[in-house]
């Protein structure tokens, strides 16, 4: 089999755990952010042990970026990697709502919550949004994803070696960033994962993900591309490219 359809497999697999699993615990357990950030974590342990091996275990777009930022993965691959992301995301969000009674309308999708909203009517669940709730939201989706994104650069950076406690440490900080996230924006931290259920709640009725997706998309996109550039500003580049810049400086 082609390796690159080995690893779009990988991906579109390892989305659609994520998105069944991780989501699924909040559907099913309702408000409950330490059972949820826990479920998010986990699954990223276990896949990264996995799939890892084949795809990196990115399943994520935020994180295939910062791959392909970081010259991991070519255009090529990086397009093929979103493409099965979302596709594995979007099976995830129809298995949930298989399980839960036929119900589209709620799988998981992110929206800013009361924490950040102008107003919230807890009779009529009637949320009121102003400036401040989409700049706060989309700010923590950038802060959020730079730091999960951050810690996955670290943890892989072949230099220092510590790429058996890859899983261990990225599942850990996936955990934090919704520790942190879920009484703000439910935490996405990935388009893919945010994408399919917004879409999909939106077919069945509730369109509140959809019309902020985004930010669920942009932000965690932006929050990567900002991991790179801090990594690089204080580790320096990959030691391969600082090798080519070295060798280019003494033949000049």
């Amino acid at each position: 089999m082609n390796t690159l359809l080995k690893k779009a497999i990988a991906e579109a697999f390892g989305t659609c755990v994520l998105v069944f699993v991780a989501c699924g615990v909040a559907v099913f357990s309702g408000v409950n952010y330490v059972g949820t950030a826990l479920a998010f974590g986990l699954v990223i342990f276990a896949m990264a042990y996995s799939i890892g091996n084949i795809s990196g275990c990115h399943i994520n777009p935020a994180v295939s970026l910062a791959m392909l930022l970081r010259k991991e993965i070519t255009v090529k691959e990086f397009l093929v990697y979103v493409c099965s992301q979302v596709v594995g995301a979007f099976i995830g969000a129809v298995l949930i709502a298989l399980c839960h009674k036929g119900d589209f309308t709620a799988l998981g999708g992110n929206a800013i919550q009361p924490a950040l909203a102008e107003s919230y009517n807890v009779m009529t669940q009637t949320v009121t949004y102003n400036a401040w709730s989409y700049i706060g939201a989309f700010l923590a989706e950038v802060l959020l994803t730079l730091v999960f994104v951050f810690a996955i650069i670290g943890v892989t950076d072949g230099k220092f070696g510590n790429g058996k406690l890859g899983g261990v440490i990225i599942g850990s900080t996936l955990t934090l960033v919704h520790l942190v996230g879920l009484p703000l924006t439910g935490t996405s931290v990935n388009p893919a994962r945010s994408l399919a259920p917004a879409v999909i709640q939106a077919i069945a009725g509730n369109t509140t993900s959809l019309t902020q997706i985004w930010i669920w998309i942009l932000a965690p996109l932006a929050g990567a591309a900002l991991a790179v550039l801090l990594y690089t500003l204080i580790f320096g580049k990959k030691n391969k490219e600082a090798k080519e810049e070295a060798t280019e400086e003494k033949a000049e």
